[in-house]
């Protein structure tokens, strides 16, 4: 090579990809939507919903998704690549339950009538889905659930099942147009045998929805009373009894995104970003020992936990079935988010302490003598609290892993 040749490295596809994804959120995520997300204030049905039009306009609403239900056909690490941009641009999470859970077990298990009538209403935003799953006394014991559907003939001819319970702690049932429940179709059988997964139309009559409302004052939680409900019985996914195989399998995925890998990245640059801008003794405190210290360790942890759920993913598609090992992710996503928002109120000190319901919707006017963030400081590390329970608790997942993992 003569000395005049210049040598040109390739370039990187991963990188290029990168480049393409930050563009289209910088021009796609409105402003005030990207403070808000910034600061952990709550967003309003329509702001998640403008910001959902914006990923299926583009066709990266549910890139998981197969093919040919307009998934994007990315690999895991594109998909790792999209999701880290969104963190860092401060976009809203996206697709939760109606894509993350009951998309892909239609796609698995769903009849072709059942795919051809809701995954295309699901990917035109049609319809936002809720999960109805836990019950007053059924939580971590999810297979002693006691709501019950019994099958009866119309008059009509046509069969349906007619459902009496309530569930519990259903996560925006107030926005809901449909809910997946598992019901107990037999009661003679063994708990697990005895269960059938149901698509229930929140119109229905006999669905009430009432609201349950923490200590941190969020509205996210539900109680939804069933009292009577005709449900058809083609809206029974898979065979009857036969839901709790598939209510494990949605336990896979749902475990995969209880590791919440973007939502601690997007919490702990929150907490980077207050060890910059808050001082102690006239010394930043990402400078002071004790705060380095702590968030040095939960750096540490974030990026371990987003290996850890890469390779989960990657065995997923690959075909292998994911088994009670995945409830780890769980335990680890939910303690360290838990350990961001404490470290968060720590630095932020007496100035979370008080309390503006008004200042969870809208940042507050500027004051040189407190942070941005404090207003929901609190609120926000209340919410973590549950982190721990919802999903199954601490206790139960150790339990598992100690039985099914490692045959304690």
């Amino acid at each position: 090579m003569s000395e005049t040749e210049v040598t040109h490295s390739a370039p990187d596809p991963m990188q290029a990809f990168r480049q393409e994804v930050r563009a289209f959120v910088a021009h796609a995520l409105p402003p005030s939507v990207r403070e808000k997300v910034r600061l952990g204030l709550e967003l309003t049905k329509d702001e998640v919903m403008h910001w959902q039009r914006q990923l299926q306009a583009r066709g990266w609403f549910a890139p998981h998704w197969p093919v040919a239900w307009q998934g994007t056909g990315w690999s895991p690490a594109q998909r790792a690549v999209f999701q880290e941009e969104l963190v860092l641009a401060h976009a809203p999470e996206s697709g939760g339950i109606t894509v993350e859970m009951i998309g892909p077990i239609l796609i698995r298990y769903g009849s072709p009538a059942q795919q051809q009538y809701f995954l295309p209403r699901i990917l035109n935003l049609e319809h936002w889905w809720c999960q109805g799953y836990s019950e007053p006394n059924a939580g971590s014991d999810l297979a002693s659930l006691k709501t019950r559907a019994v099958r009866k003939t119309r008059p009509d001819g046509s069969e349906v099942y007619v459902v009496n319970g309530s569930k519990i702690w259903t996560s925006y049932a107030q926005y809901a147009d449909w809910i997946f429940c598992l019901v107990r179709t037999d009661t003679q059988a063994r708990a697990q045998q005895g269960i059938s997964f149901l698509l229930i139309d929140m119109r229905s009559p006999g669905v009430s929805v009432r609201p349950l409302v923490g200590i941190h004052g969020w509205h996210l939680f539900n109680q939804v009373f069933l009292d009577d409900v005709e449900v058809p019985v083609d809206h029974r996914v898979g065979e009857e009894n036969a839901g709790w195989s598939i209510a494990k399998s949605l336990l896979e995925y749902e475990r995969l995104n209880l590791a919440r890998v973007a939502e601690n990245r997007r919490r702990l640059s929150k907490v980077r970003a207050l060890g910059l801008e808050l001082e102690e003794a006239g010394v930043p405190l990402l400078r002071r020992p004790w705060f380095a210290r702590r968030y040095r360790e939960l750096e540490v942890r974030v990026e371990v936990l987003a290996a850890t759920v890469l390779r989960f993913r990657r065995q997923a598609q690959a075909g292998m079935p994911l088994g009670a090992e995945t409830g780890m992710l769980k335990l680890l996503g939910s303690v360290l988010i838990q350990d961001i928002e404490n470290l968060a109120v720590d630095a932020l000190g007496p100035d979370t302490l008080a309390y503006d319901r008004a200042a969870h919707f809208e940042p507050a006017a500027p004051d040189a003598g407190r942070s941005a963030y404090a207003p929901a400081a609190s609120a926000r590390r209340f919410v973590t609290r549950g982190y721990t329970i919802a999903g199954g608790s601490s206790e139960i997942q150790h339990e598992l892993l100690a039985k099914q993992v490692l045959g304690l």
